[in-house]
């Protein structure tokens, strides 16, 4: 199971939900709680520009004028929700899990003002009476539990007291964060960095999923870092090769597999060197496709990555103009790249099923019917 808050920032910019659905998609998460929406209502097209595929169903609160906003997202085929609720400030549904064990997952948006903070804290406490056994809660609380999870330090807060006192008298587990020390920046040139995002859960929650990280992804298209819970425990070790068809598309694929395949050669006994010869071609068909196709993936991966830095580097000593610009520029290209892998999926799957995440029965029905009129021969009367 995995599991994604992320405070976007709105979901108005169309770009910005490229990248977002780039995301989840690539980490895979089964569960995502989005905060800061800036959506009155949540619809099924919006729904489509951020979650890949149609097996989804969803639960929300709508925003307050321009601000808030919470939507909680989920993969059908992979999770069963049986029951929602929904507050003032979260949103929770309960999950049957495959092993028959329910329990309970929130997403929740904390407020600014002291007063909501009172109104929030009550709610939670609602929901812990609700959930207590089995519960995971996650997202943008919008305040800090100790003054060392904020950059200039200061002193402690009464909505610091009582976020601690919730956490306390709720005997909730707040794991340790893998990847970054704050989750929040005000991106301006003396940037003040918080953890305001985080996951917690109860003990017999903690026993379901003994394994669990809490990992802050690299800051894109939004002021919040992605916080991702895993439980997955089992790593299987690299991904098996896979033949991929869009490889069948290309004009000068099958001459290059001719000559790889009659160019490998070693000697022994005929078994051993057709294991050998298919272990050649595999190397060879990696590196045809790397240099065919592009590297999409891993320049992504690498824009991250010098994101992250920047971010470190302007949380420590700043960022000058020129950096600032710089990172971004590095914005801008992630999201032209995710654009651009977009385009090059949907020529390929056929743009219905990028689009809408059809398994496009019908077109492979209309391309067997048509093969059997063209090779269908008709008899001659006399």
């Amino acid at each position: 199971m995995r599991i994604l808050s992320w405070n976007v920032r709105g979901l108005g910019s169309k770009k910005k939900r490229r990248v977002i659905k780039d995301l989840l998609t690539r980490r895979g998460a089964d569960v995502v709680i989005l905060q800061e929406t800036k959506k009155v209502e949540i619809e099924r097209n919006l729904i489509g520009s951020i979650w890949a595929g149609r097996y989804s169903d969803w639960v929300s609160i709508p925003a307050w004028g321009r601000s808030g906003g919470v939507v909680m997202i989920w993969n059908t085929k992979c999770v069963s929700v049986v029951e929602s609720v929904i507050g003032e400030f979260s949103v929770s549904i309960k999950i049957k899990g495959f092993d028959g064990n329910d329990w309970w997952l929130s997403g929740v948006y904390g407020p600014n003002s002291v007063r909501e903070r009172r109104l929030f804290w009550e709610e939670l406490a609602g929901l812990f009476g609700l959930c207590r056994r089995r519960w995971c809660l996650g997202g943008d609380f919008n305040v800090v539990r100790f003054a060392s999870e904020k950059s200039n330090r200061g002193r402690a807060t009464r909505s610091m007291h009582d976020f601690n006192d919730f956490i306390r008298e709720t005997s909730l587990c707040d794991p340790n964060l893998h990847g970054a020390e704050f989750t929040w920046s005000n991106l301006r040139e003396n940037a003040i960095w918080c953890r305001l995002d985080r996951f917690m859960f109860s003990t017999d929650w903690e026993v379901l999923f003994p394994n669990t990280r809490q990992s802050a992804l690299t800051r894109v298209t939004s002021d919040h870092c992605p916080i991702l819970l895993d439980t997955i425990s089992v790593k299987w070790g690299p991904t098996p090769f896979r033949f991929e068809n869009m490889w069948l598309e290309h004009p000068s694929f099958k001459e290059n597999f001719r000559n790889w395949w009659l160019t490998s050669d070693s000697s022994g006994w005929e078994g051993f060197r057709f294991m050998r010869k298919l272990k050649s071609l595999k190397l060879k068909l990696k590196t045809w496709s790397k240099e065919t196709f592009g590297e999409v993936g891993k320049e992504k991966k690498e824009i991250e990555i010098t994101i992250k830095k920047l971010d470190e580097e302007d949380r420590d000593e700043g960022l000058c103009v020129v950096k600032r610009r710089e990172r971004e520029n590095l914005r801008i290209r992630l999201e032209e790249l995710v654009f651009r892998e977009e385009i090059y999926w949907s020529q390929r799957a056929k743009p219905k099923w990028a689009r809408e995440g059809d398994s496009n029965t019908s077109f492979f029905h209309k391309i067997v019917n048509g093969r059997k009129k063209r090779n269908f021969i008709e008899k001659k009367l006399k």
